[in-house]
């Protein structure tokens, strides 16, 4: 029996890593690090999180049995004592860690919280790995440590190009803790993780679906104050004030799944891989489905356009720490993942209609008490919408 520790396992890559590794191996235990929180301890928290990853995967009757090759070790990667851990009967014969825990808040970071749980904590996590000899380090990272860069990003060569957030920076500055570790590794770095390809469903939305949260809650408030259904279709007159991109890489959960659990049972190479997919979207394609959808008119991307309404500054207020992420001029290398899983892995491409099905299907699961949502999410594309 192969021995994992791993943090982040109620994260969104952690649970769906978990499950799948579980469900295609039965020689593999994992020892996970959780703090308790919402009333429930580390062991209830673990077991609702693989429930729950159990019945999103379609495998609700497989949880009990993928809980018997887990246990929890409660704890913090930001108080971490790697002595006092490795000395820890219950990791004893640990022969691999998976570093999953992070911080993905993309603003400000003016208590150096982000800082903490993914610099900091990866330090404690790797001094861990060394006192406990182990074989192979294995880091979800982000393919956001390109930061600033425009052109190509390769991935065995990360570059500080100037970053857009402490998020970036501090996920940078960890991966190079793993890489001169000594320890032998593998680095993922997933884009913007979304909805799965079959029916565009996640379990946990983040990022890009913070923008669908706003843009509906926006609507209802607009269509309130003018004193029509929000049904109907609106003029908006808002734009995203920043610049156009032919470069969004939106990843399917399903794929980070399955793309990370097969690199994770490859030699360790002290290797990255991007996985973001190679069939990124553009800022057009997004606000002319997210609009289409939502019936919106009057919604625009870009940096000269209005920048100063009211309306528009609401928005960069709420949502403008994801902006960097619709302009960006990064290509992801795939060379690496080519290289290692064929080609065939990364054959889907989301497109204008599995970005609409992901929307949809987000309205459907998150908002099921907003009739006009549930109307609109359940309803074609009745035109494309205006441009202001």
């Amino acid at each position: 029996m192969k021995k994992i520790f791993l943090t982040g396992i109620t994260g969104l890559v952690g649970s769906a890593f978990a499950v799948a590794l579980l469900r295609e191996r039965k020689d593999y235990e994992i020892v996970c690090l959780v703090r308790p929180g919402n009333g429930k301890n580390a062991a209830e928290r673990v077991t609702g999180i693989i429930r729950d990853e159990c019945a999103f995967d379609g495998c609700p009757e497989l949880a009990d049995e993928i809980l018997a090759h887990i246990s929890a070790v409660e704890g913090d990667v930001t108080t971490l004592d790697p002595v006092a851990m490795a000395a820890d009967p219950r990791l004893a014969g640990t022969s691999i860690v998976f570093h999953c825990a992070a911080d993905v808040n993309l603003g400000k970071d003016p208590t150096g919280r982000v800082f903490k749980i993914n610099y900091n904590g990866t330090e404690n996590v790797v001094k861990l790995a060394q006192l406990l000899k182990v074989r192979e380090f294995h880091y979800v990272g982000t393919a956001y440590i390109a930061g600033k860069l425009c052109g190509t990003a390769y991935e065995d060569k990360p570059v500080d190009n100037g970053f857009n957030n402490p998020y970036e920076e501090s996920k940078f500055k960890a991966e190079f803790l793993v890489r001169n570790s000594g320890i032998p590794f593998s680095v993922y770095r997933p884009a913007i993780v979304t909805g799965r390809r079959c029916d565009g469903r996640i379990r946990k939305p983040l990022a890009f679906y913070r923008i669908l949260e706003f843009l509906g809650k926006f609507k209802s408030h607009n269509c309130k104050r003018a004193g029509v259904s929000p049904e109907e279709w609106i003029s908006m007159k808002i734009n995203f004030a920043t610049k156009p991109s032919e470069h969004v890489y939106f990843v399917p959960i399903d794929y980070v799944q399955e793309a990370i659990t097969a690199l994770f049972q490859k030699p360790v190479t002290n290797t990255a891989y991007h996985i973001t997919g190679d069939s990124p979207m553009t800022t057009r394609q997004i606000e002319e489905t997210v609009c289409g959808v939502l019936r919106m008119d009057d919604v625009s991307v870009a940096v000269e356009e209005d920048a100063g309404a009211m309306d528009t500054k609401l928005m960069t207020r709420f949502v403008g720490d994801l902006f960097p992420y619709f302009s960006s001029d990064i290509v992801f290398d795939q060379t690496n993942v080519r290289k290692v899983l064929g080609d065939k892995i990364l054959d889907w491409d989301y497109g204008k209609k599995g970005l609409e099905t992901l929307i949809r299907s987000y309205y459907k699961d998150h908002f099921p008490e907003v009739q006009w949502i549930q109307t609109l999410a359940a309803e074609p594309i009745q035109r494309a919408p205006r441009r202001g």
